[in-house]
């Protein structure tokens, strides 16, 4: 019951973000920069709640811009599901059985440097102990929504450049523009987003304190 409340809370967002993105975001444009609310969403979906709803949401979102804005065929619903997958590959939660294979990895690494004498080592230990854990929840959401806006506006700027366009410093500017609006519609809409999808909820405790 409560995985098919997550879905039905994550089916409604994926829809309110497509429909902000396609009624809302071309009135709030920032010096002719649109942020996506679709990949802030995406990418709280990521690292939230997983890979799979995470693939579900894109496919849905890359069907319904396809349906609606698709200029060239195809284009959205292959890279929605693909730019959300490679990013979700960073920047989800690690599986138990990823982070007992980190941990192997990473102590043939410390092996390695115990036997080498230089001055970077301690360098290297402060790398692989800032690898043995995933980065906080708040800091992975807006990073991964600006890499997936990126990937999906370098996608774009190819296709302008093989059709022709000229392609200038603007168009860098406009591109870095929005990679860094839709870095500020995650880190705001992240909160009210897993507030809805139960990501602050306190668990009860019983009689004895102990949480159940």
């Amino acid at each position: 019951m409560k995985a098919f409340k997550r879905a039905f809370k994550a089916l409604l967002l994926t829809v309110l973000a497509y429909l902000l993105q396609v009624c809302a975001m071309p009135h709030l444009m920032i010096q002719g920069v649109v942020g996506s609310v679709a990949f802030a969403v995406l990418a709280i979906l990521v690292v939230s709640c997983g890979k799979k709803y995470a693939f579900c949401a894109s496919c849905l979102i890359g069907a319904m811009m396809e349906s609606m804005m698709g200029n060239v065929p195809s284009l959205y619903v292959i890279a929605y599901p693909a730019i959300t997958m490679l990013c979700a590959q960073r920047f989800a939660d690690m599986t138990d059985r990823q982070l007992e294979r980190r941990r192997l990895l990473q102590e043939r690494q410390q092996v390695r440097l115990s036997q080498r004498a230089g001055k970077k080592r301690w360098w290297h230990a402060i790398t692989l102990r800032s690898r043995d854990r995933d980065l906080p929840a708040a800091l992975r959401i807006p990073l991964c929504a600006g890499v997936m806006d990126g990937m999906m506006n370098i996608v774009l700027a190819v296709y302008m450049y093989l059709i022709g366009e000229d392609l200038g410093l603007i168009h860098i500017t406009r591109l870095a523009g929005a990679c860094l609006y839709t870095v500020g519609l995650a880190a705001a809409l992240m909160v009210p987003c897993r507030y809805v999808l139960g990501m602050y909820r306190k668990r009860k405790r019983g009689p004895g304190g102990e949480a159940k």
